[in-house]
């Protein structure tokens, strides 16, 4: 099978690993000849792409995973770019996989994405959502039943191995800076922000080897502003994962001793390996996923008035019960494997 896989490929390691994760599942599943990518954000499937290059090449369209049902001022509401009277005009089957709504709270999503997500669902052969809140939101505010799946970025470690990165002990921090303003609300919330998280760094960096992981160009100043000064703290060198190196980035998390992430696949790939971790809450999504793998209590808001006080005690639970998290992760782990590979049952057979 000739597959074409559309997504995300811009400017954010998240988007690249979870890709990974989405072929690993392809390759296990289904019977491959060949994937390639495009990027959804990018390719435009105008008559001419439609009719000479996928229905020609391919014998099977994924779009997904990732946030792309996002983008109000996208010209159809999230992030694929096709003429609602064109969808029909695709003549190979396609799935739209594990997608999640990356719209934000205070955000009004537009009739248009409305319309063209309804038409998108009702011609793919299956149309699936992460395990991140997004069912429940797709569900509301798009009128339809998904189905829904584990992330794809949790399969970034099937049939796939990673080399140890760093010899001594470590645990990542993994903070996000683009949209600020609606990822804090406001300059002061950053501030103080930075100044508690630096707070509970200096404490960490007693113990552990810190390391910053910036997933886009825009975490890497904030990353070197929350460390400077602090001791035992280092960042990842951003220019060399991205993004053409991103198994490297991905090994960091396998390897980690826990991590406390602010963006969805800064908790996803580390959990995905069993790996403890704690959700730094500013997005529906974050909060969303704990939920759905009962750990909910791992979460926290980044503007919680009592931000250290609660990080510290969610730090002590993990270093007091760090085999059962590990336990605990390894059992989801599996239940996600087991869904994940229903979910293909039904997309081999809807694609027949």
């Amino acid at each position: 099978m000739r597959i074409l896989d559309t997504y995300c490929l811009n400017y954010n390691i998240g988007d690249y690993a979870l890709g990974i994760g989405m072929k690993n599942l392809l390759r296990q599943f289904l019977d491959v000849d060949f994937i390639a990518d495009t990027n959804i954000q990018g390719r435009y499937f105008d008559k001419y792409y439609i009719d000479e290059v996928v229905n020609k090449r391919y014998d099977l369209l994924v779009l997904g995973g990732g946030g792309i049902i996002h983008g109000s001022h996208w010209p159809n509401g999230w992030f694929w770019l096709i003429e609602k009277d064109l969808i029909h005009r695709i003549k190979i089957p396609y799935i739209v996989y594990g997608i999640g709504n990356n719209y934000w709270s205070a955000e009004e999503i537009p009739l248009k994405a409305i319309s063209h997500i309804g038409e998108a669902n009702r011609c793919a052969r299956f149309f699936s959502v992460r395990n991140d809140g997004s069912y429940e939101r797709v569900k509301n505010h798009f009128g339809f039943i998904p189905y829904e799946v584990p992330d794809p970025g949790f399969f970034v470690g099937l049939n796939t191995e990673y080399e140890r990165p760093y010899e001594k002990e470590y645990i990542i921090i993994q903070i996000a800076d683009d949209k600020p303003e609606k990822r804090y609300g406001s300059i002061e919330n950053r501030t103080r922000f930075i100044q508690n998280l630096k707070v509970v760094i200096r404490q960490l960096s007693k113990k552990y080897h810190i390391i910053l992981a910036p997933h886009v160009y825009d975490d890497v100043k904030i990353s070197e502003e929350i460390i400077y000064g602090i001791s035992n703290c280092s960042i990842w060198n951003f220019s060399l994962f991205a993004f053409d190196h991103i198994h490297n980035a991905i090994a960091y998390y396998k390897y980690a001793k826990f991590v406390i992430a602010m963006r969805g696949h800064g908790q996803i790939i580390p959990m995905s390996f069993s790996v403890p971790a704690i959700a730094l809450c500013n997005h529906p999504k974050h909060r969303g996923l704990m939920k759905k793998i009962n750990l909910e209590e791992y979460a926290i808001d980044v503007v919680d008035k009592s931000f250290v006080e609660k990080l510290d005690v969610l730090i002590s639970k993990i270093e007091n019960n760090y085999y059962n998290f590990i336990n605990t992760l390894s059992i989801r782990n599996k239940e996600f494997y087991d869904i994940t590979s229903n979910a293909f049952g039904i997309i081999k057979k809807n694609i027949q």
